[in-house]
């Protein structure tokens, strides 16, 4: 199943908290049935993860009804194919383009990127000054990721003279007891890396139902807390695409 970006946009938002495959010792067999187990609407999968280049072109696969974000992307052909005798999992933005519905990144995109991915892909590149964010989704990304726990720069991009324009994708120390202060900050979307989601349980011990049970408990109190924050996004799924638009607390160039 291949979503069109606006599309893509509603099930990430729709889902508000999405589970992070990051470099760790974790079974990738066991997380993927745990997360269709789950029934997610949305999974990020990373270039940290040693066997991304591997996983890559099977993800549309494991997943067919799933969004699929690569996370840990890097901006630059030529930088990504260096690092690649040192890190050969890299792939650059075009060889993930086909087994993908959109790209995260801890590093900034160019405008050149963004318009050239923003028709076909959702982008979330990272900003860390509110210049930064400004710029990026100017250019097309669909929101920007902001790095956590630290909620100062979040709160900034939501300050009131910002008008609330920015859509803000959190990672980094996300965990149930912090969705409300992560959605009160001004968070649209949050994630949460493995390592975390699973923390306590030995690799040897790990099942999807475990696994399933874990991502449950992340999942609904990212939920319960956003749309305590947002009511207008509560049932989302129900909505024409202009009323869900309309629904939105911040910009949205998606169309």
């Amino acid at each position: 199943m291949n979503n069109t970006p606006l599309q893509a946009y509603r099930r990430l938002i729709a889902q508000a908290w999405i589970p992070i495959f990051v470099d760790d010792a974790l079974d990738t067999d066991i997380l993927c049935e745990g997360c269709r187990l789950a029934g997610l609407a949305a999974i990020e999968y990373t270039l940290r993860r040693r066997d991304a280049r591997k996983i890559a072109p099977s993800l549309r696969k494991r997943f067919p009804r799933t969004v699929i974000l690569m996370g840990s992307t890097v901006d630059s052909d030529e930088i990504v194919k260096e690092r690649q005798s040192r890190f050969p999992q890299l792939m650059t933005l075009s060889e993930l383009a086909p087994y993908v519905d959109g790209f995260v990144s801890m590093l900034p995109y160019s405008d050149e990127t963004l318009k050239t991915y923003r028709s076909t892909h959702l982008c979330i590149p990272t900003a860390e000054s509110g210049g930064e964010a400004l710029r990026q989704i100017k250019a097309g990304a669909a929101c920007v990721k902001v790095l956590g726990p630290d909620l100062t720069l979040t709160r900034r991009l939501h300050a009131l003279p910002t008008f609330n324009y920015c859509p803000t994708y959190i990672t980094g120390g996300v965990t149930p007891e912090r969705m409300e202060e992560v959605f009160e900050a001004g968070n649209i979307l949050c994630a949460t890396g493995f390592d975390v989601i699973l923390k306590g349980i030995e690799p040897a011990n790990l099942t999807p139902k475990t696994v399933a049970e874990r991502i449950c408990l992340f999942a609904n109190a990212a939920k319960r807390a956003r749309d305590a924050v947002y009511p207008t996004l509560k049932d989302i799924d129900s909505l024409s695409d202009e009323a869900f638009l309309l629904a939105l607390p911040n910009y949205c160039g998606i169309r």
